[in-house]
């Protein structure tokens, strides 16, 4: 079966592999240089040099939010780094890059190669794709798509009253890279995923004041650096400054906006069968992979609140085994058996989720608990020692124990 595969991320790359072992022929398409996706930085914003927008969001002093023993791919360790947990971008970068050169993906990786149009054709997809180099464009013929590009690069910006009239600084944080652009600058932050708390402590090294505006009362018990203010959300905007929904006015020179992203899938034609709702829900997907319309069409690592890796590579394993068990004569009697999916949040439900892989008629490994328990453990942790919990030291024992260990020489650096 060919496959064609769109994306060399985490998922995409994930995909490749176990394409591979299982006999299939990907081919996988990607429109930057090299591997890694979102996790390669890129000092660059705006556009690149083949005139389209930046992909990754990376920034400079990224710090993983989650440790490295949760960010690994199934039986390919990271090695050299045993007293260290919490990684610079750059050493997943690495990893990633390793893993690509391992299990052999790079010869079938096209590389500067933006795919412009996927068609479902009566027995199989058609997809165009663009070589970005040469200008010129193919079309290839294939049994399966697999989409994989990911959903953190089209910026999400609210529609706050007054945001055209202010005349500071106006950057979303995909286009965030290193604090020194914000020195001696009042910042305000508007929004508090990882990347709004992380940007947020980053920027407060260097800035005047920095307004971290949230509704979240469980960061305002947290010690953030002493020129942090936590303020409620926006009311209005003016030229030099900004309104609170407090009553409160504080005069600015920037703002920076994590706020999240559209998904957006530009290159699916209507015969796809697919939609984006409101810019967050790709409809209809059974079990957050599976084109319910099409079934030989599936879509990896569209999940938010949960340790991608082995998890987008348990999506993975689950979809080459429904492959691999249905024919194209029984998709379409599969269908009426599959339900879509109303989020691509997992957060808490992340356990069940995996269960409902491992546990369906299509009988794949599941990922051992002890993975499960890390998570949760690290959440636990993160909240309660807010500053220090990037110094702990995780060390998996086996697949029942694991070891947390505070490394005095992690937090000083």
């Amino acid at each position: 079966m060919r496959v064609a595969i769109i994306g060399a991320g985490v998922a995409g790359l994930a995909s490749a592999r176990r394409c591979l072992e299982n006999d299939f022929e990907p081919t996988v398409y990607e429109r930057s240089k090299g591997v890694g996706g979102t996790w390669v930085y890129d000092e660059r914003t705006g556009l690149d040099e083949f005139g389209l927008p930046i992909h990754t969001s990376m920034y400079k002093n990224l710090m993983t939010n989650l440790p490295k023993e949760l960010m690994d791919f199934p039986n390919f360790p990271y090695t050299g780094l045993d007293n260290v947990s919490f990684l610079k971008s750059s050493q997943v970068q690495e990893y990633i890059e390793k893993f690509t050169e391992h299990f052999g993906l790079n010869k079938h990786i096209q590389f500067c190669s933006l795919v412009t149009s996927v068609e479902k054709l009566t027995n199989n997809w058609q997809v165009t794709v663009e070589d970005l180099k040469s200008k010129t464009s193919k079309t290839e013929y294939y049994d399966a798509v697999m989409v994989c590009n990911g959903h953190n690069a089209l910026p999400l910006t609210p529609d706050i009253p007054g945001i055209n009239d202010f005349d500071g600084i106006q950057i979303h944080s995909h286009d965030y890279r290193i604090p020194e652009h914000f020195k001696n600058l009042n910042v305000l932050i508007i929004g508090s995923g990882a990347s709004g708390v992380d940007i947020c402590s980053d920027v407060s090294k260097v800035a005047n004041q920095v307004y971290f505006s949230h509704h979240k009362p469980e960061l305002i018990e947290k010690k953030f650096p002493k020129n942090v203010v936590h303020k409620p959300d926006v009311e209005l905007f003016s030229k030099k400054s900004v309104c609170f929904k407090d009553n409160t006015k504080q005069t600015l020179d920037a703002i920076i906006y994590c706020t999240g992203y559209k998904i957006t899938l530009p290159f699916l034609k209507p015969s796809c069968g697919i939609n984006v709702l409101n810019d967050k829900l790709i409809i209809p997907l059974h079990k957050n992979i599976i084109n319910i319309y099409n079934p030989t069409m599936g879509f990896i690592g569209y999940l938010n609140m949960t340790f991608v890796f082995r998890i987008f590579d348990l999506q993975v394993r689950y979809y080459l085994e429904f492959l691999r068990k249905n024919c194209s004569s029984r998709l379409d009697c599969m269908i009426a058996t599959m339900s879509p999916v109303s989020t691509h949040f997992l957060g808490d439900k992340m356990s069940d989720y995996c269960k409902s892989l491992i546990l369906d008629k299509i009988k794949v490994e599941p990922i051992p608990p002890i993975y499960f328990k890390i998570y949760n453990k690290c959440h636990k942790l993160k909240n309660k020692y807010f500053r220090l919990y990037r110094s702990l030291n995780i060390r998996i024992v086996d697949n029942d124990e694991y070891v947390i260990e505070f490394n005095a020489e992690n937090f000083k650096n």
